[in-house]
């Protein structure tokens, strides 16, 4: 028996079983039970010549780290640097090949990939494909039905509805499922709605059209059939008995001095809707999310960090709960601006902390995740919801803060996740996590908070928008 395998819990041994025997098939483990380890023990049983992994970039580090520690084998990654360079580089030698998403859909880097005789293909959080028309998504078709084995790692197959899955299953079982309009047309719930199009002349005319309603589902026992046919996964009440609920806490904070830019530009929003002229939904939400950024420092309207600036009332609250606690705290904004200017008001009060976010290199969050997890003076890891969120483990925080909510709820719960109910731990872990909401009281965020908390299951930005716009007007 290998050292991995040895490591392994009798469930993750379960589903080690299950992918053997399923060679296209879905790990779908809540996040921190260890995707990742299963995948691997899977992959060592099977001895294969060739792997190609596909991650997010910030991923690849992690990836190279986990194959070379585990399975002492080489992974070859994009050349240093850009980070999606294959060029020069011999993907036919190494037995694992890992490489981000992005490629998928470059063509000079998609064809040297496809020339390789994959033994398997690894999709890791393979909701990153959902979208059957994106080019990556295309180019991961063609590569299924040459490779042996195929297996999709997400915690999250739904995100917004169950045309989500599509990809997933096209790619498992091509010849099955090969019509996307059968798929949605069967599982999901479907509304017409009326649009405004330009015709020849210029002018304004209505169109109905047929669109997915997310957060609905048809069929729901065919589909949770074929969920069960393909896909292992447990739930953390099962694999944890002794893990405590999470315990949230929500903080309102008052709008400081911008309360009137905020309130100028909420009845620039208001006007726009009323006038009658066709506003595209992209505008709409563009306008919100300016108004979620005066909410938390009104100088992320500007495209550059104020050189001096007093904390918003916000982030004054934010330093008085670090203040406040000993613990390791986790920092989430959906504003990467807003986590740079935090950092550098962090740094002004020497309070030690590492940065997760999408413009630093996969080696650089790699060394921010290490420090965090086992330097005791870094007391605070900040990120943003769409780098921080996934695939991190960040267990040494007791307390989850978030300074502004994503619109999905899956994702808000993906970033509580890196700290919660991780099998690192071990399975008689009896702590908790304390999550923390910030938000301003009578403003959009209060809005967008009580609309996300509602919905639990998966939902849009254009869902959120309208409800929380219509919640809007009627507290004016």
């Amino acid at each position: 028996m290998s050292k991995l395998t040895e490591t392994l819990y009798p469930y993750q041994k379960e589903d080690v079983q299950f992918m053997m025997n399923k060679p296209r098939s879905i790990c779908g483990e809540p996040m921190g039970l260890g995707k990742t380890l299963i995948t691997l023990a899977t992959l060592e049983q099977m001895n294969p010549k060739h792997v190609l992994i596909v991650c997010k970039k910030a991923y690849l580090n992690e990836w190279f780290n986990q194959v070379t520690d585990w399975l002492g084998k080489d992974c070859l990654t994009p050349c240093d640097g850009t980070g999606d360079r294959l060029t020069g580089l011999d993907l036919s030698g190494p037995p694992y090949v890992c490489v981000n998403y992005d490629l998928l859909g470059i063509a000079k880097y998609w064809s040297a990939l496809h020339k390789v005789k994959w033994n398997a293909i690894v999709f890791d959080e393979a909701h990153k494909i959902k979208n059957p028309k994106a080019q990556r998504t295309k180019n991961a078709f063609l590569m299924s039905p040459v490779t042996d084995r195929v297996y999709h790692l997400t915690g999250t197959p739904i995100m917004n509805s169950p045309a989500d899955l599509y990809p997933l299953f096209h790619l498992m079982n091509p010849r099955e499922y090969n019509n996307y309009n059968w798929w949605i047309n069967t599982f999901c719930v479907m509304e017409e709605q009326e649009i405004w199009v330009k015709d020849a002349s210029g002018k304004p005319r209505p169109r109905f059209v047929k669109n997915i309603v997310p957060g609905q589902r048809n069929h729901v026992n065919e589909l949770n059939a074929l969920l069960h046919i393909y896909m292992c996964r447990h739930e953390k009440s099962e694999v944890l008995p002794n893990l405590p609920p999470k315990q949230y806490r929500i903080i309102p904070v008052e709008l400081g001095p911008e309360r009137t830019q905020y309130e100028t530009m909420q009845n620039e929003l208001f006007a726009m809707l009323d006038s009658g002229e066709l506003i595209t939904a992209p505008k709409v939400i563009a306008q919100m999310i300016r108004l979620r950024q005066i909410c938390c420092d009104a100088n992320l309207l500007s495209h550059e960090l104020p050189k001096t600036s007093t904390p918003s009332n916000k982030t004054q609250a934010l330093l008085d709960l670090l203040e406040d606690t000993d613990d390791k705290v986790l920092v989430f904004s959906f504003f990467e601006q807003y986590v740079s200017m935090l950092s550098r008001t962090l740094s002004e009060r020497k309070i030690k902390h590492v940065t997760i976010t999408g413009k630093k290199t996969s080696a650089e969050n790699s060394e921010s995740e290490r420090m965090f997890q086992n330097d005791n003076e870094v007391r605070v890891c900040m990120g943003t919801i769409g780098s921080m969120g996934e695939c991190w483990t960040l267990t040494e925080a007791k307390v989850v803060v978030f300074l502004d909510r994503f619109w999905n709820p899956a994702i808000n719960e993906q970033s509580e996740d890196r700290a919660y109910g991780r099998v690192n731990k071990g399975l008689e872990q009896n702590e908790s996590t304390l999550i923390i909401d910030l938000f301003n009281q009578g403003t959009i965020e209060e809005h967008v908070h009580e609309v996300v908390r509602r919905k639990t299951e998966m939902i849009s930005e254009i869902v959120v928008a309208r409800e929380v716009i219509e919640r809007m007007r009627s507290r004016r």
